[in-house]
């Protein structure tokens, strides 16, 4: 799935039973790195995170899933994200 998030915007990466996964967009910190939050929901219990990464980095895997960053600026990023396996771990 291609995605394009402004700064503080989400999307559902993963969804199931009672539960769903979000990726937002937490903003450029500095001019070679940005940060992405990420979010678990189950019935009533939930959390989230930050991770940082460096602009250069192009790929990584999360929420059980790839990113690859399209293009990322200080105020929006794209990118694609695919769905681990079945089987795969969700968090």
């Amino acid at each position: 799935m291609d995605c394009v998030l402004r700064l503080g915007e989400g999307v559902v990466v993963r969804r199931g039973w009672l539960s769903r996964r979000r990726i937002f967009f937490a903003g450029g910190v500095s001019s070679d790195v940005f940060s992405l939050a990420v979010e678990w929901s189950q019935v009533h219990n939930s959390a989230s995170y930050n991770v940082y990464f460096r602009k250069s980095q192009r790929e990584f895997s999360v929420l059980g899933g790839r990113v690859t960053v399209l293009d990322v600026s200080r105020d929006e990023i794209r990118f694609r994200f695919d769905r681990g396996s079945v089987g795969s771990d969700p968090s």
